[in-house]
């Protein structure tokens, strides 16, 4: 991180949580949008042309904005709190085109290429899961061939959807087609449900991924699992994206593509948390739809998790 000697932003402090309508920054964090003034931005990116199924991730961001207003500043488990660590603030929205695909990839893969040239991390807040291309065509410019760590429930190595190379089902197919990812240090963790054809899992195979079904892990334990992905991951530079359908609808209805049988809303916090001490120079949670939502439950626990994400930079 630069030694930027400038005072660390804090969340409004208030003793009772204030209206949602005064509220219209991530956890509550002032609106900086002069990357050289930051360490950590977190980046809203409303767009859901990638999609196929239920539409509405667009509005991910701006939930997700409003119901962190309850997350408090300090992680009693990993003993931080980001805002004292690092500064850290709500860097806006990017500007995306909702009628191209093509032209959103360019403006998404500029707006990150701006914050990486400041040095800073972006902790991006979807969206559909087609956004992570972008930004891994920007980390990768950056940092060269990185790590990735996945939670989700599908592989998102389809070669195409409908004749389209970017969707939300591609994004780790077009990071190791590209070299921005290394595909022996890939971990896919809460794997699970149907798929379209039997060899849907065969790219990851083939490339060397490690793929852990959301069954196994349940057999394995978090212990394990961290184990494995230390080993996997190492000393090198490492990207993480959280697709929130990698959690049992349970937990997280209000996504695109729920499917029975993921993880809980714990094992994501329990995952989340394994990835201290690792080089993590970016981070996604994407694919929360909040028209498809019950109770706002999928936002609250993505803001959640959003600041476990923050605390193991």
């Amino acid at each position: 991180m630069k030694n930027r000697k400038l005072e660390h932003p804090k969340p409004i402090d208030s003793t009772v949580y204030p209206r949602f309508s005064q509220v219209a920054t991530f956890m509550r964090l002032p609106l900086i949008t002069d990357p050289n003034e930051l360490d950590i931005a977190i980046v809203g990116i409303p767009f859901d042309g990638g999609i196929s199924w239920r539409s509405g991730t667009r509005m991910g961001p701006r939930e997700i904005r409003a119901y962190s207003s309850s997350v408090r500043p300090y992680n009693s488990i990993l003993q931080v709190s980001p805002f004292e660590k690092y500064r850290v603030a709500d860097y806006g929205d990017l500007s995306v085109n909702p009628f191209s695909i093509e032209d959103t990839v360019q403006r998404i893969e500029a707006g990150i290429d701006k914050l990486l040239e400041a040095d800073v991390i972006p902790v991006s807040v979807g969206g559909d899961h087609s956004i992570t291309y972008p930004i891994l065509r920007a980390i990768g410019k950056k940092h060269g061939t990185v790590a990735l760590v996945q939670i989700d429930s599908h592989p998102d190595t389809h070669d195409s959807h409908m004749g389209c190379k970017v969707t939300n089902a591609s994004a780790l197919r077009r990071g190791v087609e590209e070299r921005i990812i290394d595909p022996k240090k890939v971990i896919q963790i809460g794997i699970h449900g149907t798929i379209f054809h039997a060899d849907d899992l065969k790219f990851g195979k083939e490339q060397g991924f490690r793929t852990i079904t959301a069954e196994e892990f349940m057999a394995l334990g978090i212990e394990k699992v961290k184990k494995e992905i230390h080993q996997i991951v190492g000393s090198s530079k490492c990207y993480f994206t959280f697709d929130i359908d990698g959690l049992d609808p349970s937990c997280a209805p209000g996504t695109a593509a729920p499917e029975i049988g993921g993880l809980t809303s714990l094992h994501g916090l329990q995952i989340i948390r394994s990835l201290a001490g690792l080089k993590l120079v970016g981070a996604d949670l994407c694919e929360v739809s909040p028209p498809c939502d019950c109770n706002n439950i999928t936002s609250i626990v993505a803001a959640q998790l959003l600041f476990e994400m923050l605390c193991v930079i």
